[in-house]
């Protein structure tokens, strides 16, 4: 089966594959750097090919580009909310008009391990739990299906997920649905499950952890931090490049393979709606800059603005200039150079910590101006392949 057969590169790990199996005969199973993969169960598979017509990457096409999306800077007017959101507050703000129709929620959370996984909300309380940030790949398990049941049922629904989960769920579906949005996250990519769990583990080291907040604006939306909050002895905070789990994230070390190939950028951006962070607004809105948090929305089609028309928000239009700070909008994470060699060193060991304080940087710099150069040149190459420069 093509699914067992795509190269690393390729599979996402979205598990529409899984979800729609009618023999229940994938599963999911952990490679040794930690991801999933489908694993199929030659024994019970009826070779129906089902999982191969709502893979995304299978059936990933280059988008033709019509019209440029609408996009959007954004405030949650309730300062509470935003404050306590990583950016603008926007998920917040259309997850509270989904609820106060009788909706449901469904998203990344943290479960009573501090593991990412996707789960339901149907009330504020929960709701929580799916707000904010989280820098590592989450486990969609049997969501889609229960998303499919709810949607069919006629009650309203979001999803939000990286945009190859919206992908993922958008072929599992199979037709639209009027009462849906899915929200896509701007993706930087998605880290290993196993380092983060070894990470939160060993951080944790016996004390009870109550929260983890992986962008604190404790000092400012603009020097975020990684939190965690334990309940027997104050709390831990680093800024972004000083901690070694978020250097390695952010240095594009320990992403997911696709990652650096991935499919599902603009144009070919299968959700309603694409949240992120308003980066570089000193530059395209400085009127609005506060270093409190601004979102940015990039609106894909009329179900996505329908929705949004709705939400509690301060919203003010942008043209394509907003989108420069946004490499990742159009072109695949580049991996860094150290990715091969660190994964050689986890295969090694089974202390995955060992080896993500190996590869942590005093310096970060070199290998960050590396990652940006090349990051660069790639934009603005796609830029002019999508025609938006000469």
């Amino acid at each position: 089966m093509k699914i067992e057969e795509m190269n690393r590169s390729a599979c996402c790990g979205c598990e529409s594959c899984a979800n729609v199996c009618p023999q229940n005969c994938i599963i999911m199973t952990q490679d040794a750097e930690g991801f999933f993969y489908p694993k199929i169960n030659y024994e019970k598979c009826i070779k129906c090919g089902r999982c191969e017509s709502v893979c995304p990457s299978l059936n990933a096409r280059e988008i033709p580009v019509k019209t440029l999306p609408i996009i959007l800077l954004a405030i949650n007017p309730d300062e509470k909310i935003r404050r306590h959101s990583s950016s603008g507050g926007a998920f917040t703000a259309l997850s509270e008009k989904i609820l106060n129709d009788g909706g449901i929620i469904f998203g990344a959370g943290f479960d009573e391990n501090w593991h990412v996984k996707h789960m339901a909300a149907e009330n504020f309380d929960a709701l929580e739990n799916l707000r904010g940030s989280k820098y590592v790949q989450s486990r969609i398990g049997n969501i889609f299906k229960s998303v499919k049941a709810e949607v069919e049922s006629g009650r309203k629904v979001l999803f939000s997920g990286t945009p190859c989960q919206c992908a993922g769920l958008k072929n599992f579906l199979g037709k639209d649905f009027e009462n849906l949005l899915t929200v896509g996250v701007m993706c930087h990519g998605v880290p290993s499950p196993l380092l983060w769990e070894s990470y939160i583990e060993w951080r944790g080291r016996g004390h009870e952890i109550s929260r983890v907040n992986f962008r604190s604006k404790r000092f400012g939306w603009l020097n975020f931090q990684l939190e965690i909050t334990f309940k027997d002895c104050g709390y831990y905070s680093k800024p972004n490049m000083q901690d070694f789990y978020i250097q390695e994230f952010l240095l594009n070390t320990i992403l997911r393979p696709s990652c650096s190939a991935c499919q599902f950028r603009f144009p070919n951006l299968n959700c309603d709606i694409l949240l992120g962070d308003a980066w570089g607004i000193q530059n395209f809105a400085p009127e609005v800059t506060d270093n409190r948090g601004t979102s940015i929305i990039v609106v894909n089609n009329n179900n996505g603005l329908d929705y949004l028309k709705k939400a509690r928000l301060e919203v003010k239009f942008l043209d394509l200039n907003a989108l420069i700070y946004q490499p990742f909008f159009f072109i695949p994470t580049p991996a860094d150079e150290r990715r091969k060699n660190f994964f050689d060193d986890l295969a090694k060991t089974n202390l995955p910590i060992n080896v993500m304080q190996k590869y942590f940087l005093q310096n970060p710099a070199p290998v960050s101006s590396m990652n940006n150069k090349k990051t660069q040149e790639k934009f603005w190459a796609r830029l002019k392949e999508l025609g938006f420069t000469k």
